[in-house]
């Protein structure tokens, strides 16, 4: 048994082609898919009315369980409903109470030999949805009007105002699933689909809400201006006052809890794409050698075996190269191999032999996996390269554990980055006083890059531990921006819970401090202005203006500089009082 509701200015277009029943409209979803998941999927029909002219409808269906109702519905207060038939009640209420969303055409509901199948039909909205227009934004000659920007930020704030001030929420309300109509007017409309969570509003949805949108707009596309005039649409106001700015807070803070969601796969890939020059991480192919103590990246083992280093004891076992770096229980050198194709390559090579005493007891208690510091830094360099940023190729890396971690061998091979320098050298050099005009610019371009380098990381919940200068490498690329490189992860640690203000205040600390003229850093002259800081906390804060909370925040990050630059001053004087 099955049924098919029909709108009734819809019945024609469907008699039209032969889609008035549910099992043809719902037989018809398999010409062409545009979009699927577990147990329902989304296709497009083109259907021609009594006057020839094409309609474009979008079908979604449901088989199995998902298409009958859910009886969580209860635990919500409301009756319980199948997802097609919420929809299209939700798109007539909010068409009812004069919000724009996508019309809706027909509804079914039948039994088939899988299970029951459900079914809504939609007509298409004309225009790019905000997800897609936000990914055609550019800068320089193909930049849309400034005008255009700022009538999308209004259209977007007042369309969500109208949706609260009509008493609903939407939790889904992401860019891909709010439509720009009419955009090539000048004045776009907003236009809801995928209404199926509609839900009554409260005061803690509406931040709920607009967190939706901020986090599926974390795009390098949108400014932090561009937010502010949604944000002032959205309260209809000229200007943000201490409320506003609560608000936003809040919204961030909301967001912060949400990562990732609401991005459509192919924008997510594309903000996680590695930088020009990078071989994305996919690309790489690790290989088990010397019974499973060694990972090899397959474009590496012929360097590695004509080396006589495709072994974990002949990479422990290494002499010669360049000495980059000698403490105990771990040394660094740099080597030059010859490539059995033709050149050379400059490979970094770390070796660890000596496990701290904190880690050793934190293993024996069970608090730490037994996992080595070749092996963690191997990992750090996988996170990184799956939220896009840049970091360093990887060659190879083992370990050899003892005594449930006690003692350890292992190490990490990476190869060199052509043309890649220190940040606090490549400063020094480029914009040491008096900074010739053409460098301004460029100075300010590095620092927005470096804010946004550390707020990504941030926000994926990682922290460096050595956030200082001389671990991000600047790596010049012609046409564009140079690209930033964060090396030395030994100490990157991921925040499961949510990264801890602490670790926050730490990594900005390390950086400020390197970026004063100290002995203890390469930085010899006052290359970093108050201003340039100050244009770096509103970069790393997204925000135009300071809130009395990252005032906050950043008399912390001062205040633990101070105390980093203390530190270092007094272990120079007892260094030179012991020489």
């Amino acid at each position: 048994m099955s049924m098919l509701i029909i709108q009734p200015e819809c019945r024609e277009l469907l008699q039209a082609g032969g889609l008035a029943d549910f099992d043809a409209l719902f037989a018809a979803g398999d010409r062409e898919h545009v979009d699927g998941h577990r147990g329902r999927g989304v296709s497009r029909l083109e259907l021609y009315d009594t006057e020839g002219k094409p309609v474009v409808i979008y079908l979604k269906r449901w088989w199995g369980a998902r298409a009958g109702a859910s009886w969580r519905d209860l635990s919500r207060l409301r009756w319980p409903m199948c997802p097609a038939r919420r929809e299209w009640a939700n798109s007539l209420r909010l068409l009812g109470a004069g919000i724009a969303a996508a019309a809706p055409v027909a509804w079914g509901f039948g039994g088939g030999p899988a299970g029951p199948r459900a079914l809504v039909a939609l007509r298409e909205v004309r225009g790019p949805s905000l997800a897609a227009w936000i990914a055609t934004l550019a800068s320089g000659p193909g930049a849309p009007p400034a005008a255009l920007r700022r009538s999308v930020a209004q259209t977007v704030g007042s369309a969500v105002r109208r949706l609260h001030d009509a008493g609903f929420s939407m939790p889904d309300l992401y860019a891909k699933h709010l439509y720009l109509e009419d955009l090539e007017t000048g004045q776009p409309r907003g236009v809801l689909i995928d209404t199926a969570r509609l839900r009554r509003f409260t005061e803690g949805r509406a931040v709920s809400d607009l967190a939706a949108l901020y986090v599926s707009t974390q795009l390098p596309q949108v400014r932090c201006t561009d937010r502010w005039r949604v944000l002032k649409a959205y309260l209809g106001t000229r200007r943000l006052g201490q409320e506003a700015r609560r608000l936003a807070a809040r919204i961030e803070q909301a967001a912060a809890r949400m990562p990732g969601r609401g991005i459509d796969p192919k924008m997510l890939a594309a903000r996680r794409s590695p930088p020009p020059g990078v071989v994305p991480l996919g690309e790489e192919r690790m290989t088990l050698v010397d019974g499973g103590r060694l990972h090899v990246n397959e474009a590496f083992r012929p360097v590695l075996e004509a080396a006589g280093l495709a072994t974990l004891d002949g990479l422990m076992a290494l002499r010669g190269g360049e000495s980059y770096r000698d403490v105990p229980g771990r040394f660094t050198v740099r080597v030059e191999l010859a490539d059995p194709a033709g050149g050379r390559r400059a490979l970094y090579v770390k070796r660890y032999t000596a496990v701290p005493l904190r880690t050793r007891l934190r293993r024996m208690l069970g608090l730490n996996p037994p996992t080595s510091q070749g092996v963690k830094e191997a990992q750090g360099i996988a996170r990184l390269a799956n939220i896009g940023i840049a970091t360093v190729r990887p060659v190879a890396f083992g370990e050899e554990l003892a005594g449930r971690g006690w003692s350890e061998r292992s190490c990490l091979v990476t190869e060199e980055i052509a043309g890649a320098t220190q940040a606090d050298v490549y400063c020094q050099a480029r914009f040491a006083p008096p900074c010739p005009r053409e460098s301004v610019a460029e100075k300010r371009r590095l620092i927005r890059g470096m804010a946004d380098l550390a707020r990504r990381l941030h926000r994926a919940r990682l922290s460096h531990r050595d956030f200082y200068l001389c671990h991000i490498l600047v790596r010049p690329v012609d046409g564009a921006d140079p690209v930033l490189h964060l090396i030395d992860l030994q100490r990157l640690t991921h925040h499961r819970r949510g990264i801890g203000e602490r670790w926050i205040v730490k990594d900005l600390a390390a950086l400020l401090f390197s970026s004063w003229p100290s002995p203890a850093t390469l930085i010899r002259s006052p290359i970093f202005t108050n201003t340039d800081r100050m244009r770096f906390a509103r970069a790393y804060f997204h925000a135009p203006r300071l809130t009395g909370e990252h005032k906050r925040l950043l008399g912390r990050v001062i205040a633990k500089a101070r105390a980093i630059a203390g530190h270092e001053a007094r272990r120079r004087t007892r260094k030179e009082a012991g020489a």
